[in-house]
């Protein structure tokens, strides 16, 4: 593409607000047009970013690509056309609400051509990308917390709003296939699922074990990787990364016998390349150029919805 691509945002929400202001800083495209219901909302958004404000969906099919940040409820509806129709999006995790819907865009995706990416943010996070580097050896288990407090706006399920990010993080960072999974929920008075831990077992053995919830007092965001050798802990807010290796451990006589254990705490260099989100638009924008993988981008969308599919059946 010779020229930079012009991008809509469908969404005019906190979300959909963030991915319009990454657009407008990026020097490789355009925010053109923002979309939503709301259209004075939609102007409130794209007018200081130097773009437009539309209620008319028929905006974002007019752009290169686009930019899905409207709720689950409606992915499938705004996103399938515009595929079917060649146009390149990026669409807000999860794909869709159900896993027949999900493949239903993948498979309009493969027919057209178009990309097609998930907004799996984390998996642009600094302390990801430099943790991938540091595995010796298969980790055997990760064990990923994800916690924050209560927000009385948010009606969605805790697994399509927090769990999901966990889930595409193991399924990247153990590899292998998911062979089984349990857990449990908690569900508030008023019917929200706020609450969900969940445990998957991989066909090599490795285990995951997972805890997503919006009733807790702290924000927390934390991964730790187990290999036989290595601790890996993350930080996935701060975007840094301690390392744990157990190196020895002795029974000394000192006046009377004393357990002596070493173990060496580093902490590396973390290589900050820029906000996740933009790095994140920026890998959307070498999909839609053609300077990466469309097909290798679209292999990684099914499975971690095909779990997430599961641990929603294991949990009913």
């Amino acid at each position: 593409m010779s020229t930079a691509p012009r991008v809509a945002v469908v969404g005019a929400g906190n979300m959909g607000a963030n991915h319009a202001r990454v657009i407008a800083a990026s020097p490789r495209a355009q925010l053109a047009v923002v979309v939503d219901v709301d259209a004075d909302r939609a102007d409130a958004v794209a007018g200081p970013l130097g773009g437009r404000g539309s209620s008319d969906l028929a905006a974002a099919a007019d752009c290169d690509a686009v930019i899905v940040a409207a709720t689950t409820e409606a992915h499938l509806d705004i996103a399938l056309p515009l595929l079917e129709g060649g146009v390149s999006c990026l669409v807000e995790k999860p794909l869709a609400d159900d896993l027949t819907a999900v493949d239903q865009l993948i498979a309009a995706s493969e027919a057209s051509g178009a990309a097609l990416m998930c907004g799996f943010v984390e998996r642009f996070n600094p302390a990801v990308v430099g943790a991938r580097s540091l595995l010796h050896g298969a980790p055997v288990h990760l064990l990923g917390i994800r916690h924050s407090p209560h927000n009385p706006r948010t009606r969605s399920s805790v697994i399509d709003d927090l769990l999901i990010h966990d889930i595409d993080l193991a399924l990247d960072l153990l590899g292998g296939s998911v062979v089984s999974v349990s857990g449990g929920h908690w569900v508030s008075p008023d019917g929200v699922e706020e609450l969900a831990d969940c445990t998957m077992v991989f066909d090599h053995g490795a285990v995951a074990t997972l805890s997503s919830s919006r009733v807790s007092q702290r924000k927390v965001r934390s991964l730790s990787l187990s290999s036989a050798d290595l601790l890996v802990e993350i930080d996935l807010l701060r975007h840094d990364l301690t390392t744990y290796h157990h190196r020895s451990g002795e029974v000394v006589d000192r006046d009377g016998p004393i357990y002596r254990a070493e173990t060496v705490v580093e902490i590396p260099f973390v290589r900050h390349t820029g906000e996740p989100l933009a790095v994140q638009f920026e890998h959307f924008v070498d999909l839609v150029d053609g300077s990466a993988s469309r097909d290798a981008e679209r292999s990684t969308l099914r499975a971690p919805h095909a779990a997430v599919a599961r641990i929603k059946e294991a949990l009913r």
